[in-house]
């Protein structure tokens, strides 16, 4: 189907509005409106493969849990897929969202957010979640490639590219994340280091909120700073005394190349 909204949301409603339902919105079109797709404890709904263009939120799920949001398109949204209140066990999978103010908004616990394309937003993918795991996502050209705002670190994320944003991270007050898996970080374009085993990990860890590597690749001297003996010495002293680190994103193994470089690519050109 095809759904045409007002051209100014708040004039606006929703688009499909589920509530207590378990159902499948797929292979449509909703144009303007308030919500795209809107979910109250519509446990166990599917999303998938729809297009969502100029309105507040693609889709919004609240106290969904269980949901499958699965390559959908959102284009010129406030946000592209957002989940919110208390829910948990969600799935964004392969779902790509543009020239929004935020590509991906992830509330609740042990949800799956993976394999999506956030491009030219405001946002890219804010973490506000606990226990979920981030994996395989591409964050290129938004203003911050990503928000950490949860206070409790508990997530998993790791194996995503950030590449070409005006800012890597932002964190808001909290302990320090460590954004690293077992088999290394994520990549980020710029980052100093060197592989020199060829493991596909820099032999430097890298620190995205940090005074230097969060300006590697926008100030002019950063890199050399980056790699000059004071900083490496404060580094090395805060790596055996964690306590000495502030509250911000650090990734222990940051990866020597992208996870996904023919979607960075695509993306880039």
């Amino acid at each position: 189907m095809t759904v045409h909204g007002s051209e100014e949301w708040l004039n606006g409603f929703m688009g499909v509005m589920v509530m207590e339902s378990r159902i499948v919105v797929q292979n449509s079109s909703f144009y303007g409106g308030r919500d795209g797709v809107y979910t109250h404890l519509a446990h166990g709904l599917v999303v998938r493969d729809n297009y969502f263009e100029g309105m507040r939120f693609g889709t919004h799920e609240m106290y969904t849990s269980n949901a499958l949001v699965e390559d959908n398109v959102a284009v010129d949204t406030n946000i592209g897929v957002v989940v919110m209140t208390r829910p948990t066990g969600n799935a964004l999978v392969g779902n790509e969202v543009r020239a929004s103010e935020a590509g991906i908004s992830v509330a609740g616990s042990a949800s799956y957010v993976a394999g999506n394309v956030l491009v030219d937003n405001g946002y890219g993918m804010d973490v506000v979640s606990r226990s979920s795991y981030y994996v395989r996502n591409v964050l290129v050209r938004n203003d911050v490639g990503a928000r950490a705002s949860s206070i409790i670190p508990t997530n998993r994320i790791h194996h995503n590219d950030f590449a070409g944003n005006d800012r890597y991270v932002v964190a808001v007050i909290g302990p320090l994340r460590v954004w690293t898996g077992d088999e290394g970080g994520n990549y980020w374009e710029g980052a100093p280091g060197r592989d020199a085993d060829g493991d596909g990990v820099l032999d430097r860890s890298f620190q995205p909120t940090g005074a230097v590597d969060s300006r590697i690749d926008r100030v002019a001297g950063a890199p050399t700073l980056a790699r000059s003996p004071a900083v490496a010495a404060l580094r090395g002293l805060q790596d055996v005394v964690p306590g000495l680190r502030g509250t911000g994103v650090v990734d222990n193994r940051p990866l020597s190349r992208p996870v996904r470089p023919a979607a960075v690519n695509e993306t880039q050109r």
